[in-house]
């Protein structure tokens, strides 16, 4: 797709078709004409009806590379976006102090260079399998478990984030494209993250309070 293809309006939908796979619809949204910055109200009003799933991936893509300070601008919103999918709402809703947050749209294409050759090596393997697993009370499962992935991905603790981005962007695209197999894949992926996290989180806890024991002479 060609720059002059894409939307003027940021606000206005990308004109890529229902099926578009996730990874064109990231290239086309960072090559989009515009300013230097991009909101992520814009972000979420270019996704359109896809926009769950294209804005989990979306918010977990800055755990994939080195960006200081933009995976806590995304941390908080990937969680809310998570428990409105735990709560069954039809298309997530932001405040909108955090829709006027902007990110540079050179660091969303340095993002987006980043991890599109390996997510198009997974939509390739992708495909319609185990659609059994796929329904309204999955989604909200899904949510749930989303939401348990983003606090791990706040944490600011070494390696609580790659793990659960990794396995809700799987998530994401095995949902986009209803293969349970990959779905099934992702949530062992992010159950491996949340042990480490879980481990990580009481062990320095224990430590803590062992420590403050020994300074009140207990």
């Amino acid at each position: 797709m060609s720059l002059a293809q894409l939307p003027a309006d940021p606000k206005e939908p990308l004109p890529l078709g229902e099926h578009a796979r996730a990874s064109v619809i990231l290239r086309a949204l960072a090559d989009a004409p515009g300013g230097e910055t991009v909101s992520i109200g814009e972000m979420m009003d270019a996704f359109g009806e896809r926009a769950f799933g294209l804005l989990i991936i979306l918010f977990c893509l800055p755990n994939m590379i080195p960006t200081p300070g933009i995976g806590s601008l995304f941390g908080v919103p990937l969680l809310m976006i998570a428990l409105q999918m735990a709560a069954g709402r039809p298309k997530p809703w932001l405040p909108r102090a955090i829709e006027a947050k902007t990110v540079q749209r050179a660091t969303l294409v340095r993002m987006v260079d980043a991890v599109e050759p390996r997510m198009r090596r997974i939509e390739a393997i992708l495909k319609p399998r185990w659609t059994f697993l796929f329904s309204s009370a999955m989604d909200r499962a899904i949510g749930v478990f989303a939401a348990l992935c983003a606090i791990s991905i706040i944490i600011p603790l070494p390696g609580t984030n790659f793990p659960p981005a990794i396995a809700l962007i799987l998530i994401a695209l095995a949902v986009m494209e209803e293969d349970g197999l990959y779905l099934g894949l992702g949530g062992l992926i992010g159950a491996a993250g949340l042990t480490y996290t879980t481990i990580l989180v009481g062990g320095l806890s224990y430590a803590g309070i062992l420590a403050l024991m020994r300074l009140m002479g207990l």
